[in-house]
């Protein structure tokens, strides 16, 4: 009796201190959990007033990775490929000048003032302080990337380390040779393979590991010269999961990609067949008591995506390594107890911060290297005990923190992440667009701003549509000195001198879309970052739950109205192995 009371106590309290609301942004309810509450207690800091879409919106917002523009560097004034619009109102400088010592952002620090508010204050410092053009360190080559370290002859790939001769591509990782990927890592000569992973050769597949030679494959491991497989372990030389002679698959193969219209029908015929494969809920390995997709060796959490090595976090996206954090984005390398965090790497102890890196104990700070005990600065790139860029005793500093967070508890703001308007970007430039797409208007009323001149040019081309060539077979460098038009955009593109020799080398029909309209395509092949509650599919009677439709339920990112067969990892392996 003393174990069931003490059981429905412990409910009643779970049932007490649960909070519902109502996000101030998207008006929908939203759960604030028993251990969210925790966490908010243990970082000092107050619950959200957002739902955890529009708390991520608010982080995106702040990550334009994909938008560039040209313009001159505020000290050398040199030209040189930034995010940032030329008629920004922003200090702007190259990689290399903004780390040089030719300027001190501690020159720029403000004295408080209590009069104000603290994120007026911050976003005056904000414009004035020089701002880093492009987010990259140690490439070689690779001009035309951002968020990208250690790159050598890469081109276009965003959110991207270690990586060689890559082309087009989002979250790549030690891959080389690949184009047109994302989410791949440790993979060579891949094209249109996405969530892979030690892949060879492999093309328009995904969620496929230690494999070679794939073409229109799902989810394979360690197979190899496989057409239109799915759910294949060791397996070789199968077109439909049925084996065949080396020379029939090479037959298969080279009618294929015999011209472009064979391809895009075998994009067709791709889809089709992934919609009668049989779907794990989640795209999980390694994982115990997480919701979420694309997850390896995660522990502990709720709503987790691209996620991995994980312990007791939620709310994260794009991450590595965290633990004890919630609500953060582009978090990587031993990150640990942060709270609202977009872009960081080895970061701790710290809340509502934009891009910081190898930092302890931040509040409100902006593209920090290498900073401790500090609160509203930005672009400091070594520094202790700091307010708006300026240097304080200790025990100053603790005194000011302290008014500074009275205050903002007064009206409203404290614990919240920085509004919207101080954001550099408009929404239609930045991952929160692409994650949350917003009409002019909607993001507007939701406080955010837009960009109104787009990038791009139109109307030049030398290549008609429909006047591509279907085969790569006759095309010479000569091609190089066309302007392309995207069937899909009206965008113009070219051809680049490295993109063409990979086609020439695998043997692929020249693209007839721009980079942006296959990016967007790649995207759309992913599940969303949503989750609903549903119930396993199976109906095997070879299965542990015999005669018996499988009961177990789950949260996955198939919603119900999808076509796709759902099972859980039980029924999942019993099919698959």
């Amino acid at each position: 009796m003393t174990n069931i009371l003490d059981k429905y106590s412990a409910l009643v309290y779970t049932l007490v201190i649960m909070i519902i609301k109502n996000c101030k942004s998207c008006e929908k309810e939203f759960e604030i959990r028993d251990a969210d509450l925790t966490f908010y207690e243990q970082v000092k800091t107050a619950p959200p007033l957002y739902c955890p879409d529009c708390r991520m919106a608010r982080r995106l917002v702040f990550r334009n990775e994909r938008t560039f523009y040209k313009r001159p560097c505020g000290l050398c004034e040199k030209d040189f490929i930034s995010v940032y619009a030329p008629e920004s109102p922003y200090n702007v400088y190259c990689y290399e000048c903004w780390w040089s010592d030719n300027w001190d952002p501690k020159s720029f620090g403000k004295n408080y003032d209590l009069n104000k508010s603290f994120f007026e204050q911050f976003n005056d410092l904000v414009k004035e302080t020089p701002r880093l053009g492009i987010m990259i360190h140690n490439n070689v080559r690779s001009d035309y990337t951002n968020g990208s370290a250690e790159n050598k002859d890469c081109y276009l790939i965003f959110a991207a380390d270690y990586n060689e001769d890559c082309l087009y591509g989002r979250l790549l990782q030690r891959n080389k040779g690949c184009v047109d990927c994302a989410f791949l890592h440790e993979s060579e000569l891949c094209y249109e393979t996405i969530d892979s992973r030690k892949c060879f050769k492999c093309m328009y597949s995904e969620q496929c590991q230690e494999s070679s030679d794939l073409l229109f494959c799902y989810n394979m491991r360690n197979s190899n010269n496989c057409i239109f497989c799915t759910n294949g372990r060791n397996v070789s030389n199968a077109i439909f999961n049925v084996k065949y002679s080396k020379e029939e698959y090479e037959k298969k193969k080279a009618e294929i990609f015999s011209s472009y219209e064979n391809i895009e029908q075998a994009k067709k015929e791709f889809e089709e067949l992934k919609k009668e494969t049989v779907r794990k809920f989640a795209c999980q390995t390694k994982c115990h008591d997480v919701s979420g997709d694309y997850l390896h060796n995660c522990h502990q959490g709720v709503m987790l995506y691209d996620t991995y090595d994980a312990k007791n976090c939620s709310y994260m996206t794009d991450s590595e390594n965290p633990t004890d954090s919630m609500d953060c984005n582009n978090y990587y390398y031993k990150c640990e107890f942060n709270y609202n965090i977009m872009g960081a790497m080895q970061l701790s102890r710290s809340k509502n911060c934009v891009f910081v890196f190898y930092s302890t104990d931040l509040d409100y700070c902006d593209n920090c290297y290498n900073l401790t005990n500090s609160f509203g600065c930005t672009a400091i790139r070594k520094g202790n005990n700091m307010i708006l860029n300026k240097e304080y005793s200790k025990e100053e500093y603790l005194k000011l923190k302290e008014q500074i967070e009275n205050q903002l508890k007064q009206d409203g703001t404290w614990g919240q992440y920085f509004s919207p308007d101080i954001s550099p970007f408009g929404y239609n430039e930045t991952l929160a667009h692409d994650l949350f797409p917003l009409t002019k208007e909607e993001a507007l009323k939701r406080g955010f701003s837009w960009q109104e001149k787009t990038t791009g040019t139109y109307g030049k081309e030398t290549i008609k549509k429909g006047e591509v060539p279907n085969s790569i077979e006759n095309v010479d460098d000569n091609f190089l000195n066309e302007i392309l038009v995207c069937e899909e955009c009206d965008k113009n593109f070219r051809i680049t001198k490295m993109e063409l020799d990979f086609y020439k080398r695998m043997n692929i029909p020249l693209p007839h879309k721009d980079f942006e309209c296959r990016h967007r395509a790649r995207m759309a092949k992913r599940n969303p970052r949503k989750l609903y509650p549903r119930s396993c599919m199976c109906e095997l009677k070879n299965h542990i739950h015999g005669e018996n439709h499988c009961d177990v339920k789950f949260e996955t990112s198939y919603s119900p109205d999808r076509k796709e067969i759902v099972y859980c990892e039980s029924c999942y392996q019993q099919e698959v192995s």
